[in-house]
C-alpha cells in the first residue's frame, strides 16, 4: 500500500485487513471484549466470563486514554478504514458474518487495544506454570518438588513461601498445563563478516497455535515518514516483525516471568481481604453478559484485590492474579515507532517504556550493526520470585512497580559476529549480574544450541542457508538420551533397541524411529513417575522428556526408578526392559508423519451449529509435519493430544538486509481468510516444505511482480470483487 499521507497508510491497512481477515478479526475483539456470548450463545459463556475476570476490556479502555494525540490519530485511521470496508460489504464482508446473522459493528480503537492485549495473554503462561508448581509441591512435598524443579536448596529458602498456604490451597487440584506442550520463537542475527554478501543477515520465526487463518498477514505500507515491510497481525496497524528502509528486526519471547498469584484471606462477606492484619475493601465491578438465545443476561460479579483481579473466588482460598499486561500504557505504539526506525538503536529505543510483552529483539542495519535487546519490564519483587502463589496478605510479597529496559541484557556487534535467540536463558549468557532479578520459565535449550552450533561453524551465510537452518529437525534432545541410554539398548536388544540405534536423531515425516523415540519418552515417563502418580493423588505423571534426561544423567535421585507399589526395588534397566517390550509390541512400522500431523480448523468448526453447516469444509489438512517440541523447526504437541500438532511457525522471515527485494516471508496457511479466495491456503505446501516466497520491497520489484491493482479513492468506495487475486 503506498500513499501520500500517514493517515491514508493507517485507514488502507485497516481497509484490507477488514477485506480479507474481518471474521478473525470480529472473533478477537469479541474475546478480548468477553462478548462472544451475544453470538454462540451458552457454549462460549465461561470463556467470556474469564475475559471479563481478566479485565482486558477495562485495560483496553484505560491504555486509549494514556494515547497521545499521535498516536489516537493512527489508531483512529486504522479504525476508519476498518470500518470503510464494512460500510462497503456490510454483512457479506465476511461468509462467517452472514451465516451467523451477526451485524458488524464499527471498530474502534479500543478494539485494536483489545487485540493487543489478547495477543499478550497468547504469550503469557506463567500463571499456569505457578499453578503447575503449586498442585507438584501440594501432592509430591518440599523435598521431591524442589528436585523435580531444579532449585537449590537457597533458591527454595527464598522462593518457596512460608507456610502451608499452598499445600492446603492446591492439595485437590489438578496440573494446569501439560509438560510436554509448549510455544516459542527462533531469531537470529547475523554480522556482515559472517555472510556472503558483505551485509547482515537476519532471520525469525515465531512459533504460535495452530490457526486458521493464520496468526500474520503479510503486508508492505510506503508512506511519506513509514516505508516498512513484513508480517502484521489483523486488528491493529502496523508490521509487528519485518524491515524498513534501514533496518530488519525479529522478535521472539524473552520467557520473563510476567504473572503472579497471590492466595488471599477473605471475610465471611467475601467482600474484604486481609492485608498486613488490617481488612481492606474489595473493589467489586458488576458487568452484564448478553447470552444469544437467553432472554436475561448472565450478570458476573468481579472483585479486584491490592494485587490484581480474583481468578478464583472462595473464602478459604481464593487467589488473585498481578499481570503486566494490565500496567501500563499499550505496546501498539512502539510497533508504529519500530515501523519508522532506520538503525538498531532506533528500534530498540521504540521499546524502552513497554512494560509487557517481555521480548528479545533482534535487529541488522544497513551500516552492518547488529543488535539483542530484551525490551519490556520485568516486575520488581521484593521478595520471592513468582514461582509459587505467594502471601497475598503480607504486603512484602507485592510487585513494588517494574525495572527499567535499561536493567535487561543487551549486546551490540558481539565479536563472534552473530546473536541469536531460541527462548532460552539469555540471562545466564556472560554471568550477568542482574540474572536473580529476573525469573522465567525458559524454553529448553536444544534449539538454541543447535542454531549457536551452525552459526559459528560457518562464514558463508546466505538467505537459502538460513532458510535451511529454519527447516532443520535435528533432536538434540534424541542425541542425549540416546547417548546416555545406549548402553542398555545394546545389552537389551530387540528391534526398537536396534532402529534407535541406528538412527540419525532427525525428526522427518518418513522417520519410523523418531515415532519410536517419541513414544518411548511417553513410556519412560509414565514407567518413571506414574506410581509416585497415583499415590499421591495426581492423574499424570509429573516426568516429561526433560525430567527422563536429567534422571539419565544421574540429576534426579535414582529412587524415582523404582515403582513405590511393590516390594522389590526395580532398576533401570528392567523399567527400560519393560518399556521396550511394549514399544516392540506397539511398533507396526508406522512413519512420524503419520501421526505427526496439523489441521488447520476453521473457528466455526468447534462451534455447534454453524460447525455442523460449512466449518469442517472450510478446514485444511491432515498434514504430516517434520520437528518436534525441541527442533529448530518446531512442532509441538502435548501429552493431552499426543503427536497432533498444536504450535508451529506461524511465519518464516529471512532478510539480507539493504537487499530487500530479495526478503523471504513465509506464511503457513494464506493471506486470506476468505474461504473462497484462490489465497485462503495457497502457502500450505510451500510451508510444509520449508521453501521460499520473495516478499519484494522497491517500486520496481513491487510493479513487476504484482498481477492486480487497487486504488482506493475518497468518496468512491471502489474495489475488486470479494475473492478475486491482487
Amino acid at each position: 500500500m503506498k500513499s501520500d499521507s500517514e493517515a491514508a497508510l493507517w485507514f488502507s491497512q485497516g481497509y484490507l485487513h477488514a477485506r480479507d481477515r474481518f471474521f478473525q478479526m470480529e472473533i478477537a475483539r469479541r474475546l478480548a471484549a468477553g462478548r462472544q456470548a451475544e453470538v454462540f450463545g451458552e457454549v462460549a459463556l465461561d470463556s467470556d466470563r474469564k475475559m471479563r475476570m481478566l479485565r482486558i476490556a477495562a485495560s483496553a479502555r484505560r491504555q486509549a486514554a494514556m494515547l497521545t494525540a499521535g498516536e489516537r490519530r493512527e489508531l483512529e485511521a486504522y479504525a476508519a478504514g476498518v470500518n470503510s470496508a464494512i460500510l462497503r460489504f456490510g454483512k457479506w464482508i465476511a461468509p462467517e458474518i452472514w451465516l451467523l446473522g451477526v451485524e458488524p459493528q464499527p471498530w474502534r480503537i479500543e478494539d485494536s487495544l483489545g487485540v493487543g492485549l489478547l495477543m499478550q495473554l497468547d504469550l503469557s503462561w506463567a500463571m499456569g506454570e505457578e499453578l503447575q508448581r503449586a498442585v507438584e509441591l501440594a501432592h509430591l512435598g518440599r523435598d521431591r518438588a524442589v528436585e523435580l524443579w531444579g532449585w537449590s536448596p537457597r533458591q527454595a529458602r527464598a522462593w518457596i513461601p512460608p507456610g502451608d498456604g499452598v499445600k492446603h490451597s492446591f492439595r485437590d487440584h489438578e496440573p494446569i498445563t501439560a509438560p510436554m506442550g509448549g510455544v516459542g520463537s527462533n531469531g537470529w542475527a547475523l554480522a556482515p563478516e559472517r555472510c556472503v554478501s558483505g551485509r547482515p543477515l537476519l532471520a525469525n520465526d515465531a512459533h504460535l497455535g495452530v490457526r486458521m487463518p493464520g496468526t500474520f498477514y503479510a503486508i508492505h505500507l510506503n508512506g511519506p515518514q513509514t516505508h516498512v515491510a513484513g508480517a502484521s497481525i489483523a486488528g491493529f496497524p502496523g508490521v509487528v516483525i519485518g524491515h524498513t528502509e534501514g533496518v530488519a528486526w525479529g522478535l521472539t519471547l524473552s520467557m520473563l516471568d510476567d504473572q503472579d498469584l497471590f492466595l488471599l484471606s477473605l471475610d465471611d462477606s467475601g467482600g474484604r481481604e486481609l492485608v498486613d492484619g488490617r481488612w481492606q475493601p474489595l473493589r467489586t465491578v458488576i458487568e452484564n453478559i448478553d447470552v444469544r438465545w437467553q432472554p436475561d443476561p448472565v450478570l458476573v460479579k468481579i472483585r479486584l484485590s491490592v494485587h490484581g483481579p480474583l481468578v478464583r473466588e472462595q473464602r478459604d482460598e481464593s487467589i488473585a492474579l498481578a499481570w503486566a499486561a494490565l500496567h501500563g500504557p499499550s505496546f501498539l505504539p512502539a510497533i508504529l515507532r519500530t515501523d519508522r526506525a532506520n538503525t538498531v538503536e532506533e528500534a530498540a529505543a521504540a521499546w524502552e517504556h513497554v512494560i509487557s510483552p517481555s521480548m528479545n529483539l533482534l535487529a541488522a542495519d544497513t551500516d552492518g550493526h547488529i543488535l539483542h535487546q530484551v525490551v519490556g519490564r520485568a516486575p520488581e519483587r521484593a521478595r520471592g520470585a513468582g514461582r509459587l502463589p505467594a502471601p497475598g496478605g503480607d504486603s512484602r510479597w507485592a510487585w513494588a512497580g517494574f525495572r527499567p529496559m535499561s536493567a535487561n541484557p543487551r549486546r551490540l556487534d558481539p565479536t563472534d559476529g552473530f546473536l541469536a535467540s531460541a527462548n532460552h536463558d539469555v540471562f545466564g549468557e556472560g554471568n550477568y549480574p542482574e540474572r536473580g532479578r529476573f525469573p522465567a520459565d525458559f524454553a529448553p535449550p536444544w534449539r538454541y544450541r543447535r542454531i549457536r552450533s551452525a552459526l559459528i561453524a560457518r562464514t558463508d551465510w546466505t538467505i537459502d542457508s538460513c532458510v535451511d537452518l529454519q527447516g532443520d529437525v535435528l533432536s538434540g534432545r534424541a542425541i542425549a538420551v540416546l547417548k546416555q541410554l545406549r548402553p542398555d539398548l545394546e545389552a537389551l536388544g530387540g528391534p526398537t533397541a536396534e532402529e534407535l540405534m541406528a538412527w540419525d536423531a532427525r525428526m522427518t515425516v518418513d522417520s519410523n524411529a523418531a515415532l519410536l523415540f517419541s513414544r518411548l519418552m511417553i513410556e519412560l515417563g509414565q514407567a518413571i513417575g506414574g506410581d509416585e502418580a497415583a499415590r499421591d493423588g495426581l492423574s499424570q505423571t509429573p516426568i516429561g522428556p526433560e525430567e527422563v534426561l536429567l534422571l539419565l544423567a544421574g540429576g534426579l535421585h535414582e529412587g524415582w526408578w523404582d515403582d513405590v507399589r511393590t516390594a522389590e526395588k526395580e532398576p533401570q534397566r528392567m523399567i527400560l526392559d519393560r518399556v521396550l517390550e511394549r514399544l516392540d509390541e506397539l511398533d507396526h512400522g508406522e512413519q512420524w508423519g503419520e501421526v505427526h500431523q496439523v489441521v488447520f480448523e476453521h473457528p466455526l468448526a468447534w462451534i455447534p451449529r454453524a460447525g455442523r453447516l460449512m466449518g469442517g469444509s472450510w478446514n485444511r489438512g491432515p498434514f504430516p509435519v517434520a520437528g518436534d517440541n525441541v527442533t529448530v523447526n518446531a512442532s509441538y504437541w502435548s501429552r493431552r493430544r499426543p503427536f497432533a500438532v498444536t504450535t508451529i511457525p506461524a511465519m518464516r522471515f529471512v532478510a539480507d538486509v539493504g537487499n530487500w527485494d530479495e526478503t523471504v516471508l513465509m506464511l503457513p496457511v494464506g493471506e486470506s481468510g476468505r474461504p473462497w479466495s484462490s489465497h485462503y491456503s495457497d502457502q500450505i505446501q510451500t510451508w510444509l516444505q520449508v521453501g521460499e516466497r520473495r516478499f519484494p520491497f522497491s517500486d520496481e520489484a513491487v510493479e513487476a511482480s504484482a498481477v492486480a491493482r487497487l486504488e482506493l479513492v475518497p468518496g468512491k468506495g471502489r474495489d475488486m470483487l470479494p475473492g478475486e487475486s491482487r
